[in-house]
């Protein structure tokens, strides 16, 4: 009889901590993705910010990818509604390239690589694993 008490008990608690976790998960999901869409232009100020410490940009160039990243962000409010952001997204991108230095670029590719990979890899990933 004891040894079911033991079973049971490690279950009742695995069981707890899935739905804990999966809860916190949850929880953060969506308080973390709220932060981020509420204010665009806390969001474009920490994409520039973010670019600045990753490719070493210049006080030039951060003003430069500023302008470029407002305008992109108004296209792809406009053409939400084609669903066609995509093709705006990569003029942005062109655009940034010409303003970067051949090795800045490249760690704009990668950048840009790795961000596309975990798109994929995040639509791949069921909801709970």
């Amino acid at each position: 009889m004891k040894k079911w008490r033991l079973i049971g008990g490690v279950a009742l608690v695995f069981v707890l901590g899935v739905l804990a976790g999966s809860m916190g998960f949850h929880y953060y999901g969506s308080h973390r993705s709220e932060r981020f869409c509420r204010d665009p232009t806390e969001r474009k100020a920490r994409l520039v910010n973010k670019l600045t410490q990753r490719l070493n940009l210049s006080e030039e160039q951060q003003g430069q990818f500023r302008v470029i990243i407002d305008e992109v962000d108004q296209k792809i409010e406009a053409m939400m509604e084609e669903n066609r952001p995509r093709r705006v997204i990569d003029e942005g991108f062109a655009r940034m390239k010409e303003r970067l230095d051949p090795d800045q670029r490249l760690k704009l590719d990668e950048l840009r690589a790795r961000h596309e990979q975990r798109m994929k890899d995040r639509k791949k990933k069921p909801l709970f694993f």
